[in-house]
């Protein structure tokens, strides 16, 4: 059951995006990046008063926040410092969405397989592409990685959808999208070209990835 302290919590959340992205749009940068790290850590904390007993849901949160303050800093080592603080956070979200499948069955030895296969395929294949973009061995690596897990996210959220495992898995689905086009906005306007109220753009579909994976992950253990 949702306590009175999540949705003042929520509703932190919901304020200080108000003003981030009013403040991305206007480019008013240092309220940007004052108000940029609350607003997931305001989630976060949602997560932590409503599922106590669930480390790993609150956790991946609390490294997006910890990815959100690294990525203040136009830098590439700063910047594989975040890749790999958001890519452990969506290693939290992918173990608490199979933990959620395996509750009703458990899974079958391939499917792990299947799933680390799929992030090395993912890794691989995107080197040679990814490493022309960035000019950084180690940070092409990390993202390519970084990337699987996100689409596995997604993947996973999908599978556990359709076998009736999690109704409001579907909202994962959705997130895993907007967090993918968050990356992919964030990647060209790092690394190819620059272009104006970037950072609008970045955080909106951002916060929306966030905010609705981990609504899909609380929904699922409170409400059903």
């Amino acid at each position: 059951m949702l306590q009175p302290i999540t949705y003042v919590f929520f509703g932190l959340f919901v304020a200080t995006t108000i003003v981030q992205l009013v403040a991305a749009f206007l480019e008013k940068e240092m309220l940007r990046k004052i108000t940029k790290p609350f607003c997931v850590f305001f989630l976060a904390l949602a997560v932590v008063v409503t599922l106590p007993t669930h480390p790993l849901v609150y956790i991946g949160a609390f490294l997006g926040v910890l990815g959100d303050i690294a990525l203040i800093f136009k830098n590439k080592k700063i910047f594989l410092l975040g890749t790999i603080l958001f890519l452990f956070g969506h290693f939290c979200y992918l173990s608490e969405v199979l933990f959620i499948m395996m509750k009703n069955q458990p899974l079958d030895w391939w499917f792990y397989v299947v799933v680390g296969f799929a992030i090395l395929l993912i890794t691989l294949a995107g080197y040679p592409f990814s490493k022309k973009i960035t000019g950084t061995r180690y940070l092409s690596l990390a993202g390519n990685i970084y990337m699987g897990v996100l689409l596995l996210v997604s993947v996973v959220s999908i599978i556990a959808s359709a076998k009736g495992y999690a109704n409001f898995m579907i909202l994962g689905v959705i997130g895993g999208i907007s967090f993918l086009a968050s990356d992919m906005i964030l990647t060209k306007s790092f690394f190819i070209k620059d272009f104006k109220r970037r950072d609008y753009y970045i955080m909106l579909f951002y916060l929306l990835g966030q905010a609705l994976i981990l609504i899909g992950i609380t929904f699922t253990y409170v409400l059903v």
